[in-house]
């Protein structure tokens, strides 16, 4: 059982947005928008988070809180069936597999603002910036000590404790974060086409209305909050009684949501200034808007502030979660806190090594797919939405819909749920998260 307490309620709605607000957002957030044409994804994307993204976080912030432990032993707990407990297993490995290319992706992020900072990206010729990303990605043991120097970074901050850790780093990171991502919105208003690309994201065209883009913002939605990846039941594990969870977790989700639509008025002015697309997928922030700050006069400026806005974004979600598994880890096996710590970064680590190596000039292949693209697909398509089901499932018909309504009134004043979500929670939930796993197992 874990004994961490948030020290407000501000330090926990901070906490949880800043493990939310992660690359998921910042970067994730805009290119899938891209992709799925703008203004209708958008609206799409904020009905769903409503309807789906807000009541699945409340409930697995509320076992949490219910099991008053972690997510390796809490479920078990509360079912009386040790069984259950397989299901925080399956939110642990997906929570270390995703970290495991999280922290490659943040390496090249680290990279990249090296070479903004040294002039390097806006002194290469235009011809060449599209293929300078495979470059750095192809320098695998530069990027591997990258990825232990942010690995490091981490325990540091980890081991430290909740508070003066986690909590602490999140806050200043957070406002630094926000502060950047607003004078980047600025920036970008400045820009000479910027009214299209407000007009792109902002205004929604109902012709690319159809089945697959609502799949699209339904998978995004759960990559952006962290469904089924046992930081946010960890997370409730560590809110008193009194907590008011409703109000909370809307602050967290309203939190997220407005860093992902910042992202994209920070990012679709400069894409639609300078005459790219976009909807160039993945490549939107190494290539795209590296293309961007190298036309640029003041690019190096603008560039470097901006891959840190990314690597500051990154390292909040990072650093939850190791603070989610550790704290799990030491529940489980009664490990210490500093050798908690220390596990969960060595794992991510060694994880992390063979998915850095899917740039080699011959990398291993699993289906097909390079190690780094065979993980994202096992975690995105597959284990986060049967993981968000069975967390689900396990909600509305193990512990039930009386004791999660009781347990979500605490705290609460003039607050009703009422009967109707118990439909909600025994079937519409568990449908739409069922129809996004079929649906990415069988596109893929």
């Amino acid at each position: 059982m874990s004994n961490n307490k948030w020290s407000n309620k501000l330090s926990f709605i901070i906490t949880t947005s800043a493990f939310a607000i992660g690359l998921g957002n910042i970067w994730r957030f805009p290119y899938i928008a891209g992709e799925g044409g703008g203004g209708a994804f958008l609206l799409v994307y904020l009905i769903l988070m409503l309807l789906v993204g807000l009541p699945i976080l409340t409930l697995e912030i509320a076992l949490g809180r219910m099991a008053k432990s972690t997510v390796l032993i809490g479920l078990g707990r509360l079912s009386q069936k040790p069984m259950w407990n397989g299901l925080g297993w399956l939110a642990a490995i997906s929570c270390l597999l995703i970290m495991s290319f999280y922290v490659m992706i943040m390496a090249w992020i680290v990279i990249y603002l090296v070479e903004c900072l040294s002039g390097n990206m806006t002194a290469l010729p235009a011809s060449e910036v599209p293929g300078h990303f495979d470059g750095i990605a192809s320098q695998l043991v530069l990027v591997t000590l990258v990825v232990l120097g942010i690995l490091s970074a981490a325990f540091f901050v980890v081991r430290q404790g909740l508070h003066a850790g986690l909590e602490r780093y999140t806050k200043l990171m957070m406002l630094g974060l926000l502060m950047i991502i607003v004078g980047l919105v600025i920036w970008a208003g400045t820009l000479e086409e910027a009214v299209k690309g407000y007009q792109w994201l902002l205004m929604p065209d109902f012709s690319k209305l159809n089945f697959k883009m609502v799949m699209s913002a339904l998978g995004q939605l759960f990559f952006s909050i962290g469904v089924g990846m046992s930081v946010a039941f960890v997370f409730g594990s560590y809110t008193d009684k009194k907590e008011n969870l409703i109000s909370s977790t809307l602050w967290i989700v309203i939190a997220d949501t407005f860093f992902a639509i910042l992202a994209g008025l920070m990012l679709f002015p400069a894409i639609f200034s300078f005459g790219l697309s976009p909807d160039s997928g993945p490549s939107l922030i190494f290539v795209t808007m590296a293309s961007v700050f190298n036309k640029l006069e003041y690019g190096r400026t603008v560039g470097t502030i901006f891959f840190l806005l990314l690597f500051l974004a990154g390292f909040t979600t990072l650093i939850s979660c190791v603070q989610g598994l550790k704290d799990s880890v030491k529940d489980r096996f009664g490990f210490s806190h500093i050798n908690g710590s220390a596990l969960v970064i060595c794992i991510i680590g060694l994880c992390a090594i063979p998915v850095v190596f899917s740039y080699s000039g011959d990398p291993i292949l699993i289906f097909g797919r390079t190690i780094f693209n065979f993980l994202d697909f096992l975690t995105t398509t597959v284990l986060l939405p049967l993981g968000g089901l069975l967390m689900v499932w396990f909600a509305g018909r193990v512990v039930g819909f009386d004791k999660l309504r009781e347990q979500l009134l605490f705290g609460t004043k003039n607050v009703r749920i009422h009967g109707y979500w118990k439909f909600v929670l025994l079937w519409v939930l568990p449908i739409l998260i069922l129809v996004i796993l079929l649906n990415g197992l069988l596109g893929n």
